[in-house]
């Protein structure tokens, strides 16, 4: 039986997030989009409501970047809200980070990509954050799971924007605990710095080839951002860089994603 949120048909489900789900869609005139839609129950929870809702207002009302997925529309079924977005179809960098698109039958082995690829995807990915930047926002969750590959490297799109909070505001802790900044974690106000951090994690790893600070239990990642050193990555140079994104002090990091993509090209 076929099944429809306003002009979309629903054609598979390819992803389930803690949120909600999201389904391949495609409308009349055959435009893809990935639809995504509140877990049913969380309906009556306020908060994942309030969650959702502000996600697929900022995908709707933001201005557009080719490096950021926006809205094709939202409405209601049954009572269940949806929104659709621009279908960013590939992998994520998580993926490639992991080794996760090998052949099948072939085991993962993560990798570190080559030092000028690495830069390049980073300074995609810091371009995008830019765009939320000079909007006054910040993403609160950048993470290679969260940066779609669409093509080949080093090109990334930036989805989820569901934390996402005013320059300067704060909140719950939020994010995905081995890239939350140090100011995350202490619940203190978010800048754009903020998102720096997390840059800087998802650029050592895949210079390294290997997490930074995934400890397994989220307080152990959260313990390691706190207190231990970024091991060098055996290049003065790059050991520098990552270093001005990864200051545990806001105020001596860099200050924004148009400065690290800046450092990035230099």
């Amino acid at each position: 039986m076929e099944e429809r949120c306003g002009i979309w048909q629903l054609e598979q489900l390819i992803a389930v997030g803690g949120l909600g789900e999201v389904w391949q869609a495609r409308s009349a005139d055959g435009e893809l989009a990935a639809l995504k839609r509140l877990h049913t129950h969380l309906l009556r929870h306020p908060a994942a409501r309030a969650l959702f809702e502000h996600e697929r207002r900022l995908l709707n009302e933001l201005p557009r970047h080719p490096g950021v997925v926006h809205g094709l529309g939202q409405g209601e079924r049954d009572g269940r809200p949806w929104v659709a977005m621009r279908r960013v179809q590939g992998c994520d960098l998580r993926q490639i980070m992991e080794g996760q698109t090998a052949a099948r039958g072939v085991a993962p082995q993560p990798r570190a990509l080559p030092t000028s690829e690495a830069l390049q995807v980073v300074m995609h990915a810091a371009d995008a954050v830019a765009h939320l930047h000079d909007l006054g926002w910040v993403h609160g969750d950048v993470v290679p799971a969260n940066l779609l590959v669409e093509g080949a490297l080093p090109a990334v799109v930036l989805c989820d924007l569901g934390v996402s909070r005013r320059q300067g505001a704060a909140g719950p802790v939020q994010g995905t605990q081995a890239y939350m900044a140090p100011e995350q974690i202490r619940g203190e106000p978010w800048t754009a710095a903020t998102d720096v951090f997390a840059l800087g994690v998802v650029l050592w790893e895949l210079l390294a080839g290997r997490r930074l600070y995934h400890r397994g239990p989220a307080w152990r990642s959260m313990q390691a951002i706190m207190e231990e050193d970024v091991p060098s990555l055996g290049d003065p140079a790059l050991d520098e860089l990552v270093a001005a994104a990864l200051a545990r002090d806001p105020a001596r990091r860099l200050p924004d994603a148009r400065k690290l993509a800046q450092s990035l090209g230099s």
